[in-house]
């Protein structure tokens, strides 16, 4: 599974050396920065330092629902390479790229800052030890907590210790969950002073809504067991707002979680293939149990739903998959729970990986021309 989230230690480390290239070259008689622009380089900085403090295997293996539209920290997987022929990317990155392009160049820069401090909470500090609230009003909890349960027993893999926690903008108010958070990996002496610049930036930026834009949570992502935090599973408030604005919100919750659990089903059997099907495998997973009559057991107008919610976060990057492969993989794993002899067997995990990976070459298109050579690449 290509590793996607050790952003800030490589991607952020460039930026920097980028923006000081430009500071040297800025004429002695432009502008001061403001105040807020001063605020937003320092915080940026900070959560620079504070990603390159942590331990190489921090973020690792962490996999997120989709790649973000923010440039500097979420940058598409590939993204060098052109789009595919013919491939329209889905609704719901559409959508959150449309958000991302309102942005000023300053409010991107203090949102990547942000997003990234928060994803780090939620990773390594928050915990469903606490009363976990899902939804900006909380209007997802007892869905989530109803759909992880029923996860649990569902699939053969240990799961008592799979985590799943709410990613919450909102947080970033908290100077405490902020110190926290860069106690992680910020100098001592620090910790304090980026904590409480993170809650100034916040709300000094109206842009970022004190916590409430839905580009700071819009995601979601399964962390494996080695991984900073250990094994869980993060639902963001925005990705929930955002599918709900769309029309999925008959299945939103429990499609996103069975689809981040289907990772968990992955790192149990240590499958990280390097390919589409790392995402793709827990559509299909996320389709069988849905669709299963020990899942959800839903009928045959909420699993079209749910197909189409995994068409929504298609790309064209050869990154997750496109909207029609995401769309396929899922009605693959409802095809598997609906056709059945037996439609309260289960099939065990390990075998569902097996079956999905030698379906995964049927919904791929043949490898040609510029899909070949970063396909080599890849081996």
């Amino acid at each position: 599974m290509p590793d996607r989230t050790r952003f800030l230690g490589s991607v952020l480390a460039v930026a920097t050396t980028v923006t000081l290239a430009l500071a040297t070259a800025v004429p002695a008689a432009a502008a001061a920065p403001s105040t807020v622009d001063q605020d937003v380089a320092q915080l940026y900085q900070d959560v620079i330092d504070l990603y390159n403090g942590l331990p190489a295997s921090a973020v690792s293996g962490v996999d997120r629902l989709i790649d973000s539209p923010i440039p500097r920290i979420g940058p598409r997987f590939k993204a060098a390479q052109d789009p595919i022929p013919g491939c329209t990317e889905g609704s719901l990155l559409t959508y959150a790229n449309k958000l991302a392009a309102q942005l000023t160049p300053l409010e991107g820069k203090a949102l990547d800052a942000l997003s990234a401090l928060s994803q780090l909470y939620v990773q390594g500090v928050a915990s469903d030890k606490s009363p976990q609230v899902f939804g900006t009003d909380g209007q997802y909890t007892s869905r989530a907590t109803a759909t992880i349960d029923r996860l649990r027993g569902f699939w053969d893999i240990e799961s008592w210790n799979i985590q799943l926690v709410a990613w919450k903008g909102t947080d970033l108010g908290s100077q405490a969950k902020m110190a926290q958070t860069f106690g992680l990996g910020l100098a001592p002496a620090k910790v304090k002073g980026a904590a409480a610049l993170a809650t100034q930036v916040l709300y000094e930026v109206p842009a970022l809504q004190g916590g409430r834009n839905p580009l700071l949570t819009l995601n979601a992502f399964s962390a494996p067991a080695d991984s900073l935090g250990g094994k869980r599973v993060a639902l963001g408030d925005g990705l929930l707002d955002t599918v709900n604005l769309l029309g999925f919100d008959d299945v939103s919750v429990e499609s996103v979680v069975g689809h981040e659990y289907g990772h968990q089903v992955d790192f149990a059997h240590n499958n990280y293939p390097p390919n589409e099907s790392s995402e793709m495998g827990p559509d299909a997973y996320g389709g069988y149990f849905v669709a299963h009559a020990k899942g959800f057991g839903w009928n045959s107008r909420l699993q079209q739903e749910v197909t189409y919610l995994d068409s929504s976060i298609g790309d064209c990057f050869h990154s997750h998959g496109t909207p029609e492969q995401r769309k396929a993989a899922g009605a693959w794993g409802e095809k598997q729970a609906t056709s059945q002899g037996n439609p309260n067997r289960i099939v065990p995990s390990a075998t569902m990986i097996d079956k999905f990976q030698q379906e995964y070459p049927k919904l791929m298109p043949p490898a040609t021309g510029q899909s070949a050579t970063m396909a080599a690449a890849q081996r």
